[in-house]
């Protein structure tokens, strides 16, 4: 069974960074979200860029699967989202309230609590495509030098919502927390 799922095509720079962490993965076409054929899978990696068009088609989908969303979330699931891309955003398909305002910087990171999800990142600053406006549920880990939300993280069911406007690649460690902290789940 893979670790982690990836919503998207497959890539050179994503299949490196997971071989690196030595996760086993699976690239899942948006298309397919919710097929009673895939796998369970600890953690699902949202990529940069799923609600532009001119880069991803997995919007329709993330919002056709909002329940099967829920339910990998209730059963344990790790759900990792980065930013849509686009000038704004409400995260309709999440069960938790989340809203996105496109604005790119390199930034200050600032830490507001420490959960292992800040492992996303392993540096102090950072290129963020915008900021999170968490609604109830979630918990702000990292803010931006401006004083908004660029990492979040929701609690629903026994999963979690990592949420982040960091335009990084995330690291082996993030990776390997994840996967471990997640329950196998259908998405």
């Amino acid at each position: 069974m893979p670790d982690i799922a990836i919503i998207g095509e497959k890539t050179f720079l994503f299949e490196k960074l997971l071989n690196d962490a030595g996760r086993e993965h699976a690239f899942v076409k948006p298309e397919v979200l919710g097929s009673p054929f895939l796998p369970r899978f600890r953690m699902v990696l949202i990529p940069t860029g799923f609600a532009n068009p001119q880069y991803s088609k997995t919007l329709p989908a993330l919002r056709a699967s909002k329940s099967r969303i829920a339910e990998f979330l209730e059963r344990g699931g790790i759900l990792t989202v980065f930013g849509p891309l686009v000038p704004e955003h409400d995260y309709d398909w999440l069960p938790l309230p989340l809203k996105y305002v496109g604005e790119y910087e390199n930034t200050e990171l600032v830490p507001v609590f420490d959960h292992r999800c800040a492992a996303l990142v392993g540096a102090k600053e950072g290129d963020c495509d915008g900021y999170l406006v968490p609604g109830e549920g979630f918990e702000t880990i990292l803010k931006d030098a401006g004083g908004r939300s660029v990492l979040a993280v929701g609690k629903y069911g026994r999963g979690k919502i990592v949420a982040t406007t960091i335009h990084e690649f995330p690291s082996a460690d993030y990776l390997c927390w994840a996967a471990e902290e997640g329950e196998p789940a259908k998405i």
